[in-house]
């Protein structure tokens, strides 16, 4: 399977798709930087290294940026598997569909991790220096918190890449696993953002009908989406951080297996 790994990762990096991203991944780092360094010289905003670190996996809470970006990535990567009949090559010299499948969640995994790695990498190496200029403070929370968040949002965002790739395998054509991407990114953020919206109204108005249970259900919702938990991540607000990594572990072992077994019955000619 290594072969297959470096073999994707070879094609995957030499693609003018990972070359964009890689171009809207580094665009969208700026504006966040750019913003801030604006918001610290004027006075008007109270950005924290940890609330620029984490905005990495979603932007004011609520927009999954960089899941756009990496969306049409992973779909057109493995759409193209798909329409180039590179899967049905990679079976006749003697590799398993399991090998192939488990390559390609590795791939994209690797992928998406990756930019987000990159952000995090030159969004500190870019706010240090006017945080420490202009307020005197690197972090309001202890480093090993700090850890936390960010761990658990990239196990999150490797659970996400396992559900394209589950995805992308029911699909089977490059055109529409591009569509359908975004449309799952689109349709997970907005079934975040109706998910926050309730908890905010049910925290505001106590005297709603059942408000403990329908609170629980969301929070639960939220957790175990990982679009939820990344953007819960970036909003600072996990209350029940512990659970999160237990969650992703779980989708990444469901969407795997369900996965598998698709592509197991997939007819590739």
């Amino acid at each position: 399977m290594r072969n297959l790994l470096h073999a994707n990762l070879r094609r995957l990096v030499r693609s003018r798709a990972f070359l964009l991203a890689v171009l809207a991944e580094l665009a969208y780092t700026a504006l966040v930087v750019l913003v801030c360094w604006d918001h610290y010289a004027t006075g008007t905003g109270s950005y924290t290294m940890e609330s620029i670190l984490t905005a990495g996996f979603g932007l004011m809470g609520y927009l999954p940026i960089p899941s756009l970006i990496a969306a049409p990535l992973l779909s057109l990567h493995l759409g193209t598997d798909y329409s180039d009949n590179t899967l049905r090559n990679k079976l006749i010299v003697g590799h398993t569909r399991a090998e192939v499948y488990l390559a390609d969640v590795l791939t994209c995994v690797i992928a998406t991790v990756g930019l987000d790695v990159l952000y995090l990498v030159l969004s500190g190496l870019l706010c240090i220096y006017p945080i420490l200029g202009m307020s005197g403070i690197l972090l309001r929370v202890s480093p090993g918190q700090m850890l936390a968040w960010t761990g658990t949002a990239l196990l999150a965002r490797a659970a996400w890449a396992a559900v394209i790739k589950m995805a992308v395998t029911l699909l089977g054509n490059r055109t529409t696993a591009s569509i359908a991407g975004l449309l799952l990114v689109l349709a997970a953020a907005g079934a975040c953002a109706f998910g926050f919206h309730e908890l905010e109204y049910l925290a505001r108005h106590p005297e709603a009908a059942d408000p403990e249970a329908r609170m629980a259900f969301w929070r639960l919702a939220l957790d175990v989406l990982p679009t939820g938990q990344y953007l819960q991540v970036s909003r600072l607000d996990t209350p029940f951080l512990w659970r999160m990594p237990l969650l992703s572990l779980s989708v990444i072992a469901v969407s795997t297996a369900a996965g598998l077994l698709l592509f197991r019955r997939k007819d590739l000619k």
